[in-house]
């Protein structure tokens, strides 16, 4: 009985556009949500315990990946979703790699060098892994 109620007052709120407006808030919210991370991150990176001895970078970062989990979920319902259009020429796709390549370089400079490769292998598969988790599903799944 409770799931019908719930089913009912979502498909309600679908149709009311509604849900649609949450999930334009929600990727507005997560996009400046991963941008104030990224400033704070850089900063711990660079003054030691600057940003943690103040805010947990862990509980925040749990927060935005679980709103990403739900954006998805959300983006999935409704059959939307915002098109990825990466070319080599965006100054964002190159402005984030140059970021990620010098936070590892921060991160990794007192490993022994014969460590440090494989360490950067693993992280770029784990992110493999979850953007195919976030991006890359099979509608005929679902």
């Amino acid at each position: 009985m409770l799931n019908q109620y719930f089913i009912r007052h979502l498909k309600k709120m679908k149709q009311n556009g509604f849900l649609a407006v949450c999930y334009a808030l929600l990727l507005e919210a997560l996009l400046i949500g991963y941008l104030g991370f990224m400033a704070l991150f850089t900063i711990e990176m660079i003054l030691p315990t600057f940003v943690a001895a103040r805010f947990s970078l862990t509980k925040f970062f749990f927060l935005l990946f679980l709103f990403s989990f739900v954006l998805t979920a959300l983006g999935r319902y409704l059959d939307m979703s915002f098109e990825w259009k990466i070319t080599k020429k965006s100054p964002l796709l190159w402005l984030g790699f140059l970021w990620t390549l010098f936070i590892l370089l921060l991160s990794l400079y007192k490993f022994p060098p014969f460590i440090i490769p494989i360490i950067i292998l693993a992280f770029f598969a784990i992110g493999y892994l979850f953007w195919k988790i976030l991006f890359g599903f099979d509608k005929d799944l679902l």
